[in-house]
């Protein structure tokens, strides 16, 4: 029984060690791809980049002019596809895959984002106009009260108490931060050396 378990335990951790990994796999290409998603002037960017370096290097490849190169890949990141020029050789066709596939892809997330900032919601808009209004409410009140305890007190006295009050923030936000690194370092994952030893407990 002790070596089922034995084994079982070292199964357990096999499979924990490959699940981190594909994790670790999987985040390496997620983090880049997602950070691109969510910037629409790098997405734009990167559009036109390979759709103009795709152009150009089927019209090299296919002895074309320029011209016709990005004709080619208009018709072709589009997937109209008129017939009109097309790849002959297999470099080429590579580069018509690339391409296609790229913009499969990439094109309906930047439509995507142009919808989004074309449609709005009228109630967020109207509770972002109330906030912006309070804010602007607390501000001007803050100045005021500034005012009045700097002539009640002075501005030494006032200087003082703003210094308290700062950092008593400051020590807050102090306990804030090491809670959340607390919390962070207690559900990290655990590293190959944190683990039990091959062969499981004993």
């Amino acid at each position: 029984m002790a070596e089922v378990a034995a084994d079982d335990g070292r199964t357990d951790g096999a499979v924990g060690d490959a699940d981190s990994a594909i994790a670790r796999r999987i985040g390496f290409v997620a983090r880049p791809v997602r950070g691109l998603v969510n910037a629409p002037h790098l997405l734009v960017l990167v559009v036109l980049g390979i759709w103009v370096a795709c152009s150009l290097t089927y019209a090299l490849l296919e002895d074309k002019g320029p011209i016709e190169g990005l004709w080619w890949g208009i018709v072709t990141g589009s997937t109209v596809g008129y017939g009109d020029f097309y790849p002959s050789s297999t470099a080429g066709r590579a580069v018509g895959a690339v391409l296609i596939v790229s913009m499969l892809v990439l094109v309906p997330i930047a439509i995507g984002h142009v919808i989004a900032n074309l449609v709005f919601d009228k109630e967020s808009l109207a509770v972002a106009t109330v906030l912006e209004d309070v804010h602007e409410r607390i501000d001007r009140l803050e100045h005021l009260t500034l005012a009045s305890l700097e002539a009640q007190h002075g501005r030494e006295w006032l200087d003082q108490r703003l210094a308290e009050h700062e950092a008593a923030d400051a020590s807050t936000t102090d306990v804030a931060e090491r809670m959340l690194a607390m919390f962070t370092q207690k559900n990290a994952q655990p590293t190959n050396a944190d683990q039990d030893p091959p062969g499981g407990a004993r």
